[in-house]
């Protein structure tokens, strides 16, 4: 899993003194190292270095060194794994930090003064990690679970008696025993699922089951949890997990494309009555800039170019800069800072696809739910 912390630090980092190369590569595991993949990646380095000349003596050299560190290090990876690779290196400052991702990713070198961090957000939106609950009786099942893995983390039994058929008041008593040794195995169950998510931190909760038990069990789920579960479905207990996989992933999909474009429709309504939208580039980034972000929503393909103020460091359009009235640097791509911006000031991030583009597209791309109104 990716330390949440750790990326809000990657995400902040800058160097104004140091180079820092980001660098994105797909792998395939057990692809020969052919002549043809080392041309690739020696040509994705040469145009990385096409401005050379612009560096100093001392940025030239670490960048140099970790480029022919990267160049080992792909050596090994391209045979031994499999999915996409993140790292980024500044030897000056002592950074070098590897990421193996669960998708292959398009190739990509960058050097610069900050990270680049938008392709591994990406990623990590697409790949969030799910909790599905399988609930009987007797017996659960519990797996967290993405695109690219699926663990059965808990099987739970309970002594849960067999029903009775005797009648009477035996049979009366015997029901409320069994029933309440029910009521005791879905509670146990509830606990280790939250136990799991304080240790996992996972996004999204899935129960499936009869339509009663997953109704009660979802009664026993701590308040962190209801407001994590998702939705619900029918399985057997006996499925495999890949099974279980693909259910939930199916599920998921289409919750993902209700919920934005539910998301969109409030942003909609929000900037049309004035008070807590904003829509379009200019009027997201002052939103940004005034810590009024809750959830950012953004086409997965926009990209736009902006300024940066070298003295408040806001983001914005004008030069000079409209909060301090300093002067402000070319940013080729706003939208990488400002989605790194949004996840150190924990807003939520939602790459937005298909259908949906279509709808943002209407509001300008980007744009924002805010926390208060301006």
């Amino acid at each position: 899993m990716f330390d949440k912390d750790e990326l809000k630090e990657l995400a902040g980092y800058r160097d104004d003194e140091n180079l820092i190369i980001s660098f994105y590569y797909p792998l395939e595991k057990g692809e020969p190292a052919e002549e043809g993949a080392i041309i690739r990646l020696k040509n994705l380095i040469n145009e990385a270095q096409a401005s050379r000349e612009d560096w100093t003596s001392a940025q030239a050299q670490s960048v140099s060194s970790d480029l022919a560190r990267i160049e080992r290090l792909m050596m090994d990876e391209r045979i031994t794994s499999k999915g996409g690779l993140a790292l980024f290196a500044c030897s000056a400052a002592d950074l070098w930090k590897v990421y193996h991702l669960p998708d292959r990713v398009r190739p990509l070198l960058v050097v610069a003064h900050a990270t680049r961090m938008r392709p591994l957000m990406e990623t990590l939106n697409r790949h969030r990690l799910y909790c599905t609950v399988l609930v009987g009786k007797g017996r659960a099942r519990i797996f967290l679970l993405n695109p690219a893995q699926v663990e059965e983390r808990s099987d739970v039994f309970g002594a849960v008696p067999g029903r009775h058929d005797q009648g009477g008041w035996a049979q009366a008593r015997y029901q409320r025993h069994h029933d309440d040794r029910v009521m005791h195995h879905l509670k146990a169950t509830a606990d280790q699922t939250f136990s799991l998510f304080q240790d996992e931190e996972f996004h999204r909760l899935f129960v499936a089951g009869t339509e009663e038990l997953v109704s009660e069990f979802t009664e026993h789920l701590h308040p962190y949890l209801k407001d994590r579960l998702a939705g619900t479905f029918s399985m057997e207990m006996v499925s495999p997990p890949k099974e279980v996989q693909e259910r939930t992933l199916l599920v998921a999909a289409e919750l993902r494309e209700i919920f934005d474009k539910e998301m969109i429709e409030k942003l909609r309504g929000e900037v049309y009555t004035g008070n807590l939208g904003a829509a379009g580039l200019e009027d997201t980034l002052y939103a940004l800039q005034k810590g009024q972000v809750l959830t950012l929503l953004v086409n997965e393909d926009f990209e736009a170019s902006g300024r940066r103020c070298a003295s408040c460091g806001s983001l914005c359009l004008a030069d000079p800069c409209p909060f301090c009235g300093g002067s402000t640097e070319l940013l080729v791509d706003v939208i990488e800072t400002v989605v790194k911006r949004a996840l150190i000031e924990n807003c939520e991030t939602r790459f937005i696809t298909g259908e949906n583009a279509l709808r943002l597209a209407e509001l300008g791309r980007i744009g924002a739910l805010l926390r208060f109104a301006g």
